[in-house]
């Protein structure tokens, strides 16, 4: 049983002690976050990770060599994995890093739609309103844990 105030730790579906995976945790932990907490982690075909806004800017990037794109792709459930042929090809190490920041539009996922958003919002103000914390105090939690915002 965790101690009190500690997090809950899930089992990973995947080998921790891989030094591959340990490697690619190390890099996706040390990626900047948007601070609204509505942003996401992308995978591009070109082999870069972006953190992105809802808006999809890059917060910030790092390009995967073709091991760690093939043990990220392992991490992922089988349904929602799409056609990774581009990316079994891909090495985000030899992309220049400007366009790890200024990516082609077309590898990036779409914004998040209005609904989405604002779904999002009023899930975020209803969690605050019953005492689960606002995006203030998750952030700051996070922060606690070891994420960094932008």
């Amino acid at each position: 049983m965790p101690e009190q105030g500690s997090q809950p730790s899930c089992p990973a579906p995947w080998d921790r002690s891989d030094p591959i995976q340990q490697e690619l945790t190390t890099i996706l932990r040390s990626l900047k976050h948007d601070a609204a907490l509505m942003g996401i982690l992308s995978l591009g075909n070109d082999g870069v990770m972006r953190s992105l806004t809802a808006d999809r800017h890059v917060v910030d990037a790092v390009g995967l060599s073709p091991a760690q794109i093939a043990t990220y792709l392992d991490r992922m459930p089988s349904a929602f994995r799409q056609d990774d042929t581009l990316l079994k090809q891909a090495d985000g190490t030899k992309v220049p890093r400007e366009q790890w920041f200024s990516p082609d539009k077309a590898l990036l996922p779409e914004p998040m739609s209005q609904e989405v958003r604002e779904r999002t919002e009023r899930r975020m103000r209803e969690d605050e309103e019953r005492g689960l914390g606002s995006v203030k105090t998750k952030r700051e939690e996070m922060e606690a844990q070891g994420m960094k915002f932008a």
